[in-house]
């Protein structure tokens, strides 16, 4: 879509920017006009370092807007004493998807806009139409490359993005299809894994950080389960000796070097395996280019800035912030996690919060009222929960 040199685009800043992003990329403006009042001057910087990045060579004129930008004759005057001046000789044109709802009724009331711009919440694509001619209307579609990474740089300023991950668990060829067989297990109370996650002697494994080993015999009524030795023989495979079968004795190692192969299973099993399956599911919706794990807000110590976050993606202009839980951790409320993910989000801007659990935690909440009291309390935080794979992928429609 080609744009003449002398059309400059009205921009007012909010605190979402992406649909204004692609505005600017999709017709290919040389001139952009950036109105912020004085609360959304930060949001305006993170714009301007991030077009920059990708158009060099535009020509950017910033205008600050009045305090009161829900007022019409402060807008007015506004308009009158400097904008005019600031965009004198250019042909204008309007994005009126942020700001507040006044502002684009004042620059179209007092300034001669030749096409205008929208992007609807629920819309793929930005509509644009010349004002009071209603057939000049048209959709653009966001076909412009802006990835997961330059649209988080609208909301913060720094971000440390996790490096992949290289243990011989997270890159083994079958870790997909037994993390998807644990997700399966923990469906059922009487799984092989259900009864090896829930034994007393797996949390005394799990807390250990000293250099041992821990042995669980499986429970005489399962013990001629050809399903559990199946499970706990290809376990064993996966885990290159640091879980050992022996029918009916397994043997969980522990060691007190982080990097050893023993904590590397032993977080695997414990919550990488879901990250890595939820990492899959993704994968299958979203291009590798939205999709960022692994995500600290900064290191200059933000309330929770030393914690990563799961999963940030992009999907039609909207961010997310996706947070997986395996269940609650032994001395954790529900409750408690949810507040975490509020806390860690509240880095990242104003974005969607989804919180993900597996099986097993609604398979050990099986209380009906306290888990209907936690639906309503993740809704009051606006935390939109997800049981499983269709509800997630659900959100990208």
């Amino acid at each position: 879509m080609a744009i003449s040199p002398s059309t400059a685009l009205l921009i007012p800043i909010s605190d979402h920017n992406i649909a204004q992003l692609y505005n600017c990329l999709a017709a290919d403006y040389q001139t952009v006009v950036l109105l912020a009042s004085k609360h959304f001057w930060p949001q305006r910087s993170r714009f301007i370092a991030v077009i920059n990045s990708i158009k060099p060579d535009i020509n950017l004129i910033e205008a600050n807007l009045p305090e009161d930008a829900e007022n019409y004759q402060a807008l007015s005057a506004f308009v009158q004493h400097e904008l005019l001046q600031k965009t004198q000789g250019y042909q204008l044109e309007l994005n009126s998807t942020g700001g507040t709802k006044v502002i684009p009724i004042v620059l179209l009331d007092l300034l001669p806009i030749k096409r205008v711009y929208y992007k609807g919440v629920n819309h793929n694509y930005l509509q644009s139409w010349q004002p009071g001619q209603p057939l000049s209307y048209q959709q653009i579609p966001l076909t412009s490359e802006i990835s997961a990474e330059q649209a988080l740089k609208l909301y913060i300023d720094k971000m440390d993005l996790a490096a992949d991950k290289t243990d011989p668990y997270s890159m083994h060829e079958q870790a997909i299809n037994i993390a998807t067989e644990i997700w399966q297990q923990y469906l059922k109370n009487d799984s092989a894994m259900h009864w090896l996650v829930t034994a007393p002697e797996t949390a005394t494994w799990a807390a250990s950080k000293l250099q041992e080993a821990i042995k669980l015999t499986i429970p005489k009524q399962h013990q001629q389960n050809t399903a559990w030795q199946n499970w706990f023989t290809t376990l064993a495979a996966f885990s290159q000796g640091q879980l050992s079968y022996q029918h009916p004795t397994l043997t969980l190692y522990s060691h007190k070097s982080k990097k050893h192969p023993a904590n590397q299973f032993k977080r695997w099993l414990s919550g990488d395996w879901l990250e890595q399956l939820v990492q899959s599911w993704l994968s299958e919706k979203l291009p590798n280019n939205q999709l960022l794990f692994g995500v600290k807000p900064s290191t200059t110590g933000e309330q929770g800035a030393n914690r990563e976050l799961d999963f940030i993606c992009f999907h039609n202009t909207a961010g997310y912030v996706i947070e997986t839980k395996v269940t609650t951790a032994p001395d954790q409320t529900p409750n408690k996690m949810v507040q975490q993910l509020v806390s860690l989000a509240e880095n990242f801007g104003k974005l969607k919060k989804v919180l993900l659990l597996s099986p097993l935690f609604f398979l050990e909440k099986d209380d009906i009222n306290a888990r209907q009291q936690f639906e309503e309390y993740c809704k009051s935080h606006h935390v939109t929960l997800c049981r499983d794979k269709a509800e997630l992928l659900a959100l990208f429609k």
